[in-house]
């Protein structure tokens, strides 16, 4: 289908001589194979984009309009930032525990019940690691990954007990071979692993690693 495309392209510019006219045409007829390379090749395989509809990963990543949110939260502006997610990285190795990574999320996962909704959290658990949220000795909640307290400046607040979350959070969990542990930076505003489980290993679509968009917050993802 894309050969027999080019071809008419072809048929179409081989007529003409003018040197201006024939610059536009062979410009145009390379967007098309620019094009065809990023929505077959590119796209499928290697880099696409994303957008950032919630709050759930704030600060790292916003996703809120101005006004009051769904959650409650007042925000003077609107900020919802394009990402470039890395789909290869994952077919080369595994994710690693820190990795902020885009899924498809399981029915259960999605507060509007919809059967395929993409999601992107912060991985904080790999297989064979046990979690478990529970209060320090500061009577501050803390996410423990095999016995130890881990230190997470990139989450917006401390946690609170605002939800009633099951996993990880009423005794330790341990993952099991392909299960991955996924929370939201911004812990009191996330529908993540707490509240319906673990994401199959075939689910992970890929690693964030830049936003592009809105051009004053473009970066790397770390």
């Amino acid at each position: 289908m894309v050969a027999a495309a080019l071809t008419i392209l072809r048929l179409i510019l081989a007529p003409i001589r003018n040197g201006a006219a024939r610059f536009f045409a062979e410009l145009a007829e390379s967007l098309v194979i620019a094009s065809v390379l990023v929505f077959m090749i590119i796209r499928p395989f290697f880099v696409q984009a994303f957008y950032i509809p919630t709050e759930s990963m704030e600060p790292t990543l916003c996703g809120h309009d101005r006004g009051m949110s769904r959650t409650g939260v007042v925000y003077s502006d609107t900020c919802h930032d394009h990402i470039f997610v890395n789909k290869l990285v994952y077919r080369l190795g595994d994710p690693h525990r820190g990795d902020i990574i885009v899924f498809r999320a399981e029915k259960k996962a999605d507060v509007e019940g919809r059967a395929e909704n993409v999601l992107i959290k912060r991985l904080v658990g790999v297989p064979g690691d046990t979690l478990e949220v529970k209060r320090d000795s500061s009577n501050e909640l803390k996410l423990y990954v095999n016995g130890k307290p881990q230190k997470e400046p990139y989450i917006l607040e401390a946690m609170e007990d605002r939800l009633p979350a099951t996993y990880a959070t009423t005794g330790p969990l341990t993952l099991g071979r392909g299960q991955y542990f996924v929370m939201g930076d911004n812990r009191n505003n996330s529908n993540d692993s707490r509240y319906w489980g673990t994401v199959p290993r075939n689910r992970v679509i890929g690693k964030a690693i830049a936003v592009f968009w809105p051009l004053n917050r473009i970066r790397l993802i770390r």
